[in-house]
């Protein structure tokens, strides 16, 4: 009882402590000029993507398997950058109730007319369209908003419930008091923040009020059974915009948004989408879905630089259960080929291991001939040497090397973002004895794991 009363204690303790502080942080911030702000992020960003490797290896295996058509020096170049960019919204939005009020000054709206970079004027609202939406709001017909985490994703809520009243999703922060202090600057004007759990209910109600919903939804959500091909690779996503619309028939208006040079902002708002009632509840949804999730691709694919790269957005659903830092959904292994038969039974059972996970096996040199279903998880490569292997693009958080590379490859690998090898020697007895890989490599996670502790 005593020690519960001081754990209890300590959290209390330590919860002060962060409020206090996160308080602290704000009101210095809030001395600050615009510009300044932006340069302390800025220095900020570049300070984090260099010592936190969790963010840089993320980012940069988001982009390999987004652009893969991109050099390395690129895709770093956009990860850096990602970062210092995301920095610059929470320092913004950390800030909001001292810029708020000029918010119309800060944010330009492109219709089709001045033709914005990256959309063809068929897929961007008019003015006139533009003008329709608003009278829609005035009347309190209510809309939905969808965006993703481009540039300052919050702005645009904050813009419309200036003028209307709005409600948006939020996960809350586990700080209960500095949560509160947040959601505050969230609701700067009209708008109303709630948590995700059964914030659909709420959305509705505020729907048939004749609010504005607003929902960034392009995190991955692997509850959903929806995925989106985002950059060629499937994404579960959220359904919510197109539920919603499909059970109340109001508009939906995707929202792309870029920051400028000069700190301000340019927001790409979408021709009006409507949910299709004539087809059952999956198929409009998914239609929609498919829609919205395209005019967010191409509003990436414009500023790529200014979308949150940081999110594990392409998790798979693994069949099996895994501790999270071995949850890997890409996974890369090289062999020999002259050692295919010899592994044969390696990578059934590592197939049936990581079921569902996006598998590729690299083939360096002369292949023996197996049975072709013995690869069907694979996707399969081939590299006539090792030293070929450092101009593909890595998307790979794991690396499972029965090859023996050497050095330099390993830390290319390392370097380009991938989080683990594991090496020969690690799987030497399990290939060696016979052992189930399933029991051997879950033998191995624990004891990677337990030297991690001792670490």
């Amino acid at each position: 009882m005593l020690f519960k009363r001081l754990r209890t204690g300590g959290k209390i303790l330590v919860d002060h402590l962060v409020y206090g502080l996160g308080l602290g942080v704000l009101t210095i911030l809030r001395l600050l000029p615009r510009s300044s702000l932006r340069l302390f992020s800025k220095g900020l960003g570049t300070a984090l993507f260099y010592f936190i490797s969790d963010f840089r290896k993320t980012a940069l295996t988001n982009l390999a398997l987004a652009f893969p058509e991109k050099s390395f020096a690129e895709r770093y170049q956009i990860a850096r950058q990602s970062v210092q960019q995301m920095i610059i919204t929470f320092v913004e939005l950390a800030t909001v109730d001292k810029f708020a009020k000029h918010i119309d000054e800060m944010i330009a709206i492109a219709t089709s007319e001045d033709a914005p970079e990256g959309f063809f004027p068929e897929e961007v609202s008019s003015q006139q369209e533009l003008d329709h939406f608003f009278s829609r709001l005035d009347r309190q017909e209510g809309a939905i908003l969808f965006c993703g985490h481009q540039a300052n994703w919050e702005l645009p809520f904050l813009y419309i419930t200036k003028r209307y009243p709005g409600l948006a999703f939020a996960k809350p922060v586990k700080n209960r008091r500095l949560n509160q202090k947040i959601i505050s600057l969230r609701e700067s004007f009209q708008g109303k923040i709630v948590p995700p759990q059964n914030a659909i209910n709420q959305a509705l109600r505020a729907l048939h009020r004749g609010e504005v919903v607003g929902i960034v939804g392009d995190q991955v959500l692997l509850s959903s059974e929806y995925s989106y091909p985002l950059f060629g690779s499937q994404a579960f996503t959220t359904t919510s915009p197109a539920l919603l619309a499909y059970k109340t028939k109001k508009t939906v208006i995707a929202v792309a948004i870029y920051r400028k040079p000069n700190g301000n902002y340019l927001v790409v708002p979408s021709k009006a989408f409507h949910a299709n009632t004539e087809l059952s509840i999956r198929e409009s949804t998914e239609q929609l879905m498919d829609r919205l999730m395209r005019f967010l691709e191409k509003g990436i694919t414009c500023k790529p630089e200014q979308w949150l790269w940081l999110h594990k957005r392409w998790k798979r659903k693994l069949r099996h259960k895994f501790k999270r830092r071995y949850a890997f959904s890409h996974i890369l292994i090289i062999v020999k080929g002259t050692s295919l038969q010899a592994l044969q039974r390696f990578l059934i059972e590592f197939g049936e291991f990581y079921a569902d996970a996006s598998l590729s096996l690299a083939i360096i040199g002369a292949a023996d001939t197996v049975l072709a279903n013995s690869f069907a998880p694979y996707s399969l490569q081939f590299f006539s040497s090792e030293e070929e292997l450092l101009a593909a693009p890595n998307f790979f958080p794991a690396i499972v090397d029965l090859f023996g590379l050497s050095r330099k490859t390993r830390l290319h690998y390392k370097r380009t973002g991938s989080r683990k090898i594991f090496t020969r020697n690690e799987l030497k007895d399990s290939l060696l004895q016979k052992q189930s890989l399933i029991q051997s490599f879950h033998k191995l996670l624990r004891r990677v794991d337990t030297r991690s502790r001792k670490g």
